[in-house]
């Protein structure tokens, strides 16, 4: 089981560190996608592996194997993990389940707020125009995906520029993309290591939704001049109720260079190098796991005759 918690651990750690330079290899929708889905899965095990091996040492307390119907001297006797790790495996679940319900309770609050607020909101299907001369555009994900924009940010465009910023937000509430970021920043609340690849998914679905809006629009060139005279009179006043996407949010001026460069291409190197990560952190948890439904059933109390050092024996 340590050698399994080992490299499970070093695989993590390796997804935390290098996950988002990795991304910026690849097109932003496949980037956004193993960023996201890897930033939850290797939470997720980092969890199970903290809750697997602190239970190891919870185990062990005489009410707890009662409960469980096992033998607390057989557990002692076999535990595969020291005492001190497992305690401090225990420790550092405290945080981590704090700061995931402190973190999912404040978008919570923040997607309750925008329904209330959409809701009163005049629309025409997904768009809400705003009369209001500060130049905003954003998409929020509430009721089925709303595009709030301004009348300020609509006079700042000329009509082609309208079309793309609009393509943009489109983008941003029929891929979903909110609930991707909201996915990835929750599995950071989880693992605080994971912030620089959330960070990075961030901007993919920024790059993601300005490639859909360069595909829709027919030209790139259109959507970077978009982008770009957006960012400019775009006030430094953003919508302070999370989740929105603003097209104007992110790395503007990487974005406008990408727009005007060739559309990107799929590398299968750095694909596989962030499934191979993703898997072997998951690979691990599911060994730890197994290793530890075995260690209790080892320490099972025998139902028949059998002695104490007869199932002692057997456990090792």
């Amino acid at each position: 089981m340590t050698i399994a918690v080992a490299i499970g651990l070093c695989a993590a750690l390796a997804f935390c560190l290098l996950g988002a330079q990795i991304g910026q290899r690849l097109p932003p929708a496949t980037a956004t996608v193993m960023l996201v889905l890897g930033n939850v899965c290797v939470a997720g095990a980092t969890a199970v592996v903290l809750a697997t091996v602190a239970f190891t040492a919870f185990a062990q307390l005489p009410l707890v194997a009662a409960t469980g119907d096992w033998s607390s001297q057989i557990l002692r006797t076999t535990d595969p993990v020291p005492i001190w790790i497992a305690t401090g495996c225990g420790l550092l679940l405290v945080p981590v389940v704090v700061l995931l319900f402190r973190a999912l309770a404040a978008r919570v609050r923040a997607i309750t707020q925008w329904y209330r607020m959409c809701w009163r909101m005049e629309h025409v299907g997904r768009l809400i125009v705003v009369d209001d001369e500060r130049p905003e555009a954003f998409a929020t994900p509430v009721g089925r995906g709303r595009i709030i924009v301004s009348t300020g940010m609509l006079r700042a465009l000329p009509a082609d520029e309208r079309r793309a910023l609009l393509a943009h937000e489109a983008s941003h509430v029929s891929r979903g993309h909110a609930w991707w970021l909201m996915a990835a920043d929750l599995a950071a609340a989880v693992n605080p290591l994971l912030n620089a690849n959330a960070r990075a998914a961030h901007n993919t679905v920024e790059r993601w939704a300005d490639e859909d809006a360069a595909r829709k629009v027919g030209d790139r060139e259109v959507v970077a001049r978009s982008l770009a005279r957006a960012a400019l009179t775009t006030q430094e006043t953003k919508p302070q109720l999370a989740p929105v996407l603003a097209a104007a949010s992110g790395r503007v001026g990487e974005r406008v260079r990408a727009l005007l460069a060739a559309p990107p291409r799929f590398r299968l190197l750095p694909a596989v190098a962030l499934l191979v990560l993703t898997g072997i952190t998951v690979g691990c948890a599911a060994t730890v796991l197994n290793h530890a439904d075995t260690f209790l059933d080892n320490a099972s109390v025998p139902s028949d005759s059998q002695d104490f050092d007869t199932v002692a024996h057997a456990s090792r």
